[in-house]
């Protein structure tokens, strides 16, 4: 497969391939005087997690390293705007579930492109008391996907208002 074209950025000490581009786009000078948060899953199959998330997605794949037997010790991916990271549940990192919202123009689309990479329904996607449009999907890597996008504008008084009167 072809890799998408990537202008070239200076090195900046303990910078990750992604995070390389997005300084080069923002002129980041490379200092780490602010902070980021990249999570990590750690799942029995990166390889495949990956392969899923690009399929079901549309997530970009960056760099990769594996260790001894193949294993994936780390690699990076964009969903979005956002960037995680993915290794191989080992002895010292079991895999562990972990749970994201995705806030989407259309949950309802992106929930069926889920189901149709392999994903389950936790929670149909529907309107909720609480003013969003949302659902919740399990991938085959025990990772939980909350789809969703505002369906009213509601005061947080009113939220709460109704998550009271709703029942569970």
């Amino acid at each position: 497969m072809d890799q998408p074209y990537r202008a070239p950025i200076p090195e900046a000490p303990g910078l990750t391939d992604f995070s390389k581009r997005a300084a080069a786009a923002s002129g980041h000078d490379g200092r780490m005087n602010a902070m980021t948060v990249t999570p990590k899953l750690v799942v029995d199959g990166a390889d495949r997690a990956l392969d899923f998330y690009r399929r079901a997605l549309g997530a970009e794949p960056g760099v990769r390293y594996a260790g001894p037997g193949g294993k994936v010790v780390y690699a990076e991916f964009r969903l979005g705007a956002g960037l995680l990271s993915i290794k191989d549940a080992d002895a010292h990192d079991p895999a562990a579930g972990a749970l994201f919202t995705l806030e989407v123009a259309d949950p309802d689309a992106l929930g069926a492109a889920l189901e149709r990479a392999g994903a389950t329904v936790v929670f149909p996607i529907d309107d909720q008391p609480y003013g969003m449009r949302q659902g919740r999907l399990r991938d085959p890597f025990g990772i939980q996907w909350i789809v969703s996008r505002p369906a009213e504008d509601l005061s947080a008084d009113e939220v709460q208002r109704r998550l009271d009167a709703h029942p569970g």
